[in-house]
């Protein structure tokens, strides 16, 4: 598993792997890293169980909601949520499309990158 510096290289791909994105609110509340970290470990354990290469990003709410290279509709779901007192966080993107709200159990993280995987071979 890669971490990448580059987040608009995150959404804006042109490369045969997954970009995943973690979205972080341990920004906004610090208690919610150990979520960050779940997350980050499970999508790192699916990576490797099957076998898709992958770059990971986490980046937090702040950086999302300033164009973070995080679609809008991916944003305006979460603040929705986060308004009605819901914390969707962190939320795991791969390729701008959301996977999970909330810390993805590692099957979800296994069966969307094998999604992924199936739609490459078939583009």
């Amino acid at each position: 598993m890669k971490i990448i510096e580059d987040l608009e290289s995150t959404v804006n791909h042109e490369r045969s792997g997954a970009n995943i994105v973690i979205l972080s609110a341990a920004c906004c509340i610090p208690s919610l890293a150990g979520f960050d970290k779940q997350a980050e470990q499970i999508v790192g354990k699916a990576i490797t169980e099957t076998g898709i290469e992958a770059e990971v990003k986490i980046v937090p709410v702040t950086t999302a909601i300033f164009g973070g290279g995080v679609p809008k509709k991916v944003m305006g779901e979460l603040m929705a949520m986060f308004n009605q007192g819901k914390i969707a966080a962190p939320a795991v993107l791969i390729n701008g499309e959301i996977v999970s709200y909330g810390v993805p159990t590692l099957e979800i993280m296994k069966e969307a990158l094998s999604q992924f995987k199936e739609k490459n071979q078939n583009e």
